[in-house]
């Protein structure tokens, strides 16, 4: 199951890639095209962002202290980078706090800012995932791994904010990014570096990533999504071009990705975690808790309805010469054939589970002794057709109890048919006892039942 999911999720980190590929390249021939400024597009993209950047650490920042796999904890600090470098931004472009921001101290604050955090970011996720990094170390004591994060990320915020401070105080001594609305010049002063620098991060963090299964996987595309948006940034030499709003609008993109994959996954797991606490993993029958669960709300509405139940309880016999002759695994294919034949046995409205090592229930609502022991019938001859694999066919021992007055609840229910699958077992196995008083045998053969 966790191969084929592996596959499923590399091929969708496949498909993703291959659409924001295509939009990007569709998207260039359009890029120059001007629209007008909206107000509130900047302000909608970073309140996105700062979001998405805020769920990321906390969620990467949980999954490090669970694991202590410091990768993740690198991955925090990507996301936290970009944090802080977005919220400078924030406060630097005009228009987003007012015509005169806090950090806007000259036109080309926000451009180092948002180029630090293209160029920051995906260098940082490429650093989490470089085979040349020393990472793959599990920070092993739980206890401390708290204390760790902390300091790494107390350590990285303080240096994201010191270099939103350096940009902010040397912004006139570096190299201007733009004049009015014309970017030509960002193209120039950062392109020779930063593309590069972010390609260098794509390639490690593809191949470091590759052995993965989980969410982290996804960390090469936010990179990807970084390198389509510097593409279309730079295609255009204005703001407020069609390339532009593309560009940022791909920036919420690639906050988003890890975090969407986090998601997801986060749901699959509580999926796979409910099905475990309900279901046998091995059989795919519900298990013993939801049998009795069930069992208990059939007790109590045939007791207010005064209608029939019945509960047929079997047992595999001699399982643990099969477990003992043929391995562990062997066993394990025998029951998942007990498992198959039981379903293909039992009506839709009937209730089948496994409660036991090779122990298993049919509860049969609206059912008297007569019915159950048809079914109990049914459920043998198909038992037998699960060849062992010497050649035997497989039996099995049943017990057969039908809802009286004097059961107190499920568990009296169950303990009676429990009591005559045992009696089934002595009086030689391969056989169907009745607890009902006085508690009958149906013999092999079809014979008529006798007292013992």
């Amino acid at each position: 199951m966790g191969v084929h999911s592996g596959a499923r999720e590399r091929r969708a980190t496949y498909l993703v890639s291959a659409v924001v590929i295509g939009l990007t390249v569709a998207l260039l021939p359009f890029a120059g095209h001007r629209f007008g400024a909206s107000a509130s597009f900047i302000p909608a993209v970073l309140a996105i962002v700062v979001c998405f950047d805020l769920m990321s650490v906390w969620l990467l920042a949980g999954d490090y202290i669970d694991t202590g796999d410091r990768r993740i904890l690198a991955m925090a600090v990507a996301y936290l980078w970009s944090l802080i470098l977005m919220a400078g931004y924030a406060l630097a472009f005009p228009g987003v706090f007012g015509t005169s921001p806090p950090l806007a101290v000259a036109p080309s604050v926000a451009p180092y800012l948002y180029i630090g955090w293209h160029f920051g970011f995906p260098a940082l996720l490429g650093v989490a995932w470089s085979p040349f990094a020393r990472l793959d170390i599990l920070d092993i004591e739980r206890q401390a791994r708290p204390r760790t994060l902390a300091r790494v990320l107390a350590f990285s915020g303080a240096l994201s904010l010191l270099v939103v401070a350096a940009v902010v105080a040397w912004v006139d001594h570096l190299p201007v990014l733009i004049v009015g609305l014309d970017t030509s010049r960002t193209v120039a002063v950062t392109a020779p570096f930063g593309i590069p620098l972010i390609v260098v991060a794509l390639l490690v963090t593809v191949r470091g990533s590759r052995s993965r299964r989980g969410p982290e996987r996804w960390a090469f595309v936010a990179i990807l999504v970084c390198v389509c948006d510097l593409i279309l940034t730079y295609s255009v030499r204005y703001r407020f071009t069609l390339g532009w709003y593309a560009g940022r609008t791909l920036t919420a993109a690639a906050a988003a990705v890890v975090l969407v994959a986090m998601l997801s996954s986060f749901r699959r797991l509580k999926s796979t975690a409910e099905f475990n606490a309900a279901y046998d993993y091995l059989t795919g029958l519900p298990n013993r808790r939801s049998a009795y669960d069930f069992l208990t709300s059939v007790v109590a509405r045939a007791s207010r309805t005064q209608s029939s139940l019945a509960v047929v309880i079997f047992d595999i016999d001699r399982f643990k010469r099969v477990n003992d002759d043929f391995g562990h695994a062997g066993g394990d294919a025998v029951l998942r054939g007990v498992g198959s034949a039981l379903r293909a046995s039992v009506r839709q409205s009937d209730f089948a589970a496994r409660i036991g090592g090779e122990e298993f229930v049919v509860v049969l609502p609206d059912a008297d002794a007569e019915g159950a022991g048809v079914v109990a019938g049914r459920v043998r001859l198909a038992l037998s057709l699960v060849v062992l694999p010497d050649g035997r066919p497989l039996t099995a021992s049943f017990g057969i109890a039908v809802v009286a007055p004097s059961d107190a609840g499920a568990d009296s229910l169950m303990h009676r048919a429990d009591e005559a699958m045992y009696l089934a077992k002595q009086a030689g196995r391969d056989r169907v006892m009745v607890a009902e008083p006085p508690t009958i045998a149906i013999p092999l053969g079809g014979q008529e039942p006798s007292h013992p």
